[in-house]
């Protein structure tokens, strides 16, 4: 699937760290986190507060990368 991918958007830098690991270093120009330089914290086993709270930033960072403001 890389082959097909301009980019992929990796939700923390634990998971970019494995996608780097992974592809190898002739794909680091197309793997980046989700959020610029910011995880997505992950809210499994927490309230509903904090899934709402992830839900939010993951609609932000969607309107970023389509408005092209995360590269």
């Amino acid at each position: 699937m890389l082959d097909r991918a301009d980019t992929v958007l990796a939700m923390d830098a634990s998971v970019l760290a494995t996608l780097r690991a992974v592809c190898g270093p002739e794909n680091e120009n197309r793997l980046r986190l989700y959020l610029g330089d910011l995880d997505v914290p992950d809210p499994m086993g927490q309230d509903d507060a904090a899934f709402h709270e992830c839900a939010v930033l993951i609609e932000v960072g969607a309107a970023l990368h389509i408005g092209g403001r995360i590269t």
